[in-house]
């Protein structure tokens, strides 16, 4: 006998398909204007940029490349470098419904993606110059190619796929090569989930009998049951990191006490994992159950199933299982099944109090929610003034969780109505949390953090935010949006300059060199006012950026290649060390250092107790690099000697303080302590 446990969602109805199409021209459009690059590598910036936030990819690069046969539009390499992706998309300015993808369509893309990794491997893509992100691509996917656990062709495109069966995997080289179609339908349902990703339903035929709770509240249920440790590393390693989409705590490396103690159990004592280990906690919308002639009743099969504890536990099983039997592996899981209307709020409790390996932060679980929070509600009411872009007064839309403008969007009910939200609420006004945290680490002088990714950059960003609190208000966000505006008309000049590559890379230095060597005293007000940047800012940007190029397309000889010298402190260090003055037009511009809370009189008469707490706070917080500590205790050092420090080490303390005061830095005074105990600086 079979029957269903089942809290029913609501699906995209067919009647927004069309809706979701003309949605997408205008986001491609607005992607182009924001970034000024062509629409086809808008469009894969724009559905890779979702797709890794949805969990699907890690951190994809967009690297366009076609030759004859050949063709590429990007990479991923997940975080364990267990799983590589090469993506290959399609974008038409069409909306109509009879823009199709037919098999051949997709076998034909596959196919061509087949060719670009040949050539890789056979070392016969590309002969232009090493600097190239072509070139890195290619060194990445060669040297990965054997070591990877899992490749992946997965083909986007914004036309309706006719295609009613997935496609089988192909052989490549002795390796099984999954193959993925995304159409505008796939696309379309995904959004409209709001924060998740496509479901991910898990079947298993023989059963896991289970024990369910005698009574529980009407929107949720809660089942015991005992998963085969091959069952699991199974499901890891078909989806990934989307089946630990709800717990916020990735698995990077096999590493850490509890790892290795999870790794010492499956190798020493597969049979006794059971009870060495707490198992998952799992979550579901629906479940399929079996009842046997003696009354057992066993899960089939699980929809929606997401693992909100035990990420790492899930993670350690999949890896280990290359050198280790765990045919003996045994786990418990506790499932809860949740209705859709009360996910949001019950599966973060679940995964905060059913933790019983590492204690989770509130960065694990998103929680620095409430200073997001605080941003959205202050940027839906927040009317920026006219600029050369919009004639009007607009609002500079947070998007907090993926889909929240869409959704915004389609609750206007008619055309016009939508035109009007969409002039109030431009689409290229529109930002996510991980360009917000590209926004405040490239101005905090963390390039080389940014150059991580963008959802490793958010990560660390995220825990900064948990060590301190910041306060967001009218002022915070007004600046934020000048942060914006920066940024991306820095994008704009920099790829005007043609450098052939790393345009992001050199986008996030030039802004951090620019912070450094004006000592942040940049005119946000002057921005937010305006809108824009001044001509002697967009000069500056001009020839700085063509001096950030050379230092990071110029790794040391024979040591790593330009996409990881980025990552690296020493590039942020040899790019701090280019000489360049302030031009005489925008030295006019800046505002002057008592403008700052933290001005000379400020800096000077500051106990140097505080300097040395505020060296203390950025190294343990992650917040400032050895150089920025390397100014502080310069200005200790003066200080504590009694004479005045250098005017270079005033003007960079003075953003140095100004941006930990923002993150909550706060002097106590002496004889204070950290909310977490340590001594010397109270975090407000």
């Amino acid at each position: 006998m079979s029957m269903r446990l089942r809290w029913r969602g609501s699906p995209v109805p067919e009647s927004d398909l069309d809706f979701y199409a003309y949605s997408l021209l205008e986001d491609v459009r607005a992607y182009t204007e924001v970034n000024d690059s062509e629409p086809q590598e808008a469009f894969a910036g724009l559905v890779l940029e979702q797709l890794s936030g949805y969990g699907l990819t890690e951190d994809p690069v967009v690297v366009r490349f076609k030759d004859h046969g050949v063709e590429v539009s990007g990479f991923g390499l997940s975080s364990d470098d267990r799983c590589l992706d090469l993506f290959i998309t399609s974008y038409s300015p069409r909306a109509d419904e009879d823009h199709k993808l037919n098999r051949s369509d997709a076998e034909t893309a596959f196919r061509r993606l087949e060719n670009f990794l040949s050539r890789c491997l056979a070392g016969t893509v590309v002969r232009n110059e090493p600097s190239s992100e072509v070139a890195g691509m290619v060194s990445t996917v060669a040297e990965k190619f054997a070591e990877v656990d899992k490749v992946r062709f997965i083909y986007i495109s914004n036309a309706r796929s006719v295609v009613r069966d997935p496609l089988p995997p192909l052989r490549f080289q002795g390796r099984e090569v999954a193959r993925d179609v995304w159409d505008l339908r796939r696309l379309a349902n995904w959004t409209a989930s709001g924060s998740r990703a496509e479901p991910i339903v898990a079947d298993f035929p023989d059963g896991l009998p289970c024990l369910g709770t005698p009574q529980t509240s009407s929107d949720y249920a809660v089942f015991l049951a005992i998963v085969p440790g091959n069952d699991l590393a199974d499901l890891y390693g078909r989806h990934g990191a989307r089946l630990l989409e709800l717990n916020v705590r990735s698995f990077l490396q096999v590493k850490g006490a509890v790892n290795s103690g999870i790794q010492r159990t499956l190798r020493d004592h597969p049979e006794r994992f059971l009870a060495y280990n707490n198992g998952i906690a799992a979550t579901a919308s629906a479940v399929d159950f079996h009842t046997d002639d003696s009354g057992q009743r066993s899960i089939r099969r699980i929809h929606d199933l997401q693992i909100v504890n035990g990420g790492q536990t899930t993670a350690s099983i999949h890896h280990a299982r290359r050198t280790t039997d765990i045919g003996q592996v045994l786990v418990q899981m506790k499932l809860t099944v949740v209705s859709p209307e009360r996910l949001d709020e019950i599966v973060p409790k679940i995964s905060a109090y059913s933790n019983t390996q590492n204690k989770v932060s509130a960065s694990d679980l998103k929680a620095n929610a409430s200073f997001h929070v605080d941003v959205e509600r202050i940027m839906r009411t927040l009317w920026a003034p006219p600029g050369p872009l919009h004639e009007s007064d607009t609002h500079w839309f947070y998007e907090r969780a993926r889909g929240q403008y869409a959704n915004a969007v389609t609750a206007e009910l008619t055309r016009s109505r939508q035109k009007v939200f969409k002039t109030m609420n431009p689409p290229d006004q529109k930002f996510t949390k991980s360009e917000l945290a590209k926004f405040e680490m490239s101005w905090s002088m963390r390039p080389q953090q940014v150059s991580l990714g963008a959802e490793k950059n958010f990560t660390l960003f995220s825990e900064g935010l948990d060590e301190t609190s910041t306060v967001v208000d009218k002022s915070y966000c007004q600046n934020l949006v000048a942060k914006a505006i920066l940024f991306r008309r820095a994008d704009k000049i920099v790829a005007r300059q043609n450098f052939g590559g790393y345009k992001a890379n050199i986008v996030t230095y030039t802004v951090a060199k620019l912070v450094q060597v004006t000592g942040g005293r940049l005119d946000l007000d002057r921005i937010w006012r305006t809108q824009d940047l001044s001509p002697a800012t967009k000069e500056a940007i001009a020839e700085l950026s063509t001096l950030v190029q050379k230092v990071i397309t110029s790794p040391p000889a024979g040591r790593t290649h330009v996409g990881e010298w980025a990552k690296r402190d020493e590039c942020w260090e040899a790019v701090r060390e280019i000489a360049w003055m302030v031009p005489g037009q925008l030295q006019a511009e800046l505002v002057e250092l008592d403008a700052y809370p933290a001005d000379i009189e400020t800096l000077q008469t500051t106990p140097p107790r505080t300097w040395r707490d505020l060296a203390v706070w950025g190294e343990t917080t992650g917040s400032f690099d050895a150089a920025q500590r390397g100014v502080i205790r310069e200005i200790t050092q003066a200080l504590e000697q009694g004479y005045t420090p250098a005017g270079k080490h005033l003007r960079a303390a003075s953003v140095l303080m100004d941006v930990a005061r923002g993150r909550g830095f706060r002097p106590t005074g002496g004889g204070g302590a950290h909310q977490d105990g340590s001594s010397a600086v109270g975090a407000r």
